[in-house]
């Protein structure tokens, strides 16, 4: 486990939702409207530090402190986290959805987490897997289709006899046992 992680008091790995947002803290994946979005670890850090802590007032050099370990950085290092989240999660300083900035103070998270179930966490990891080998599935499972398909057909092929057509033309499959012509005795 992370400093941070046993610092902001949330599970680190466990998947959680904010409201439409799903956030996979492991994969640094959010799910937004559907669509998959990779995020940066200290981003995530920080995403995951604001939703344990929903509705409190966080000073600036409380979350330095917190999410940053230690590490000296400065203030804008946190203002650029704080933006980027902000626009990743598709909200905004006047009409703060997620992140409301408290002048003078820090920062405020507006939404609280809600966990997702562990299999619906896993339905979306499995479905990742699954777009990213799919059309390499798809093709190597045509390919052995196809060759399947040939061998049966040419194996059945081969165990129908042909009996010749009355009119002399080219011999037909036939599900009747072809004449079997007598030996000559001469």
């Amino acid at each position: 486990m992370s400093n941070t992680e046993s610092q902001n008091g949330n599970c680190g790995s466990t998947a959680f939702a904010l409201g439409d947002v799903e956030v996979y803290p492991e994969s640094l994946t959010l799910v937004i409207a559907g669509k998959e979005c990779r995020i940066e670890p200290k981003i995530m850090d920080l995403l995951a530090y604001f939703s344990a802590r929903p509705g409190q007032v966080l000073s600036k050099g409380r979350i330095l402190s917190d999410v940053w370990g230690g590490t000296q950085v400065v203030e804008e290092a946190l203002q650029r986290a704080v933006s980027i989240l902000r626009k990743t999660l598709g909200d905004n300083r006047e009409n703060p959805v997620f992140i409301e900035t408290i002048s003078k103070k820090g920062y405020r998270f507006l939404v609280s987490p809600k966990p997702l179930a562990e299999s619906e966490a896993d339905e979306i990891n499995i479905t990742e897997r699954n777009i990213k080998i799919s059309p390499l599935v798809l093709m190597i499972g045509a390919a052995i289709l196809i060759l399947l398909t040939y061998f049966v057909l040419d194996s059945l092929t081969d165990q129908v006899p042909l009996a010749p057509k009355a009119d002399g033309d080219s011999p037909v499959a036939s599900t009747e046992a072809a004449p079997v012509p007598e030996p000559d005795d001469d």
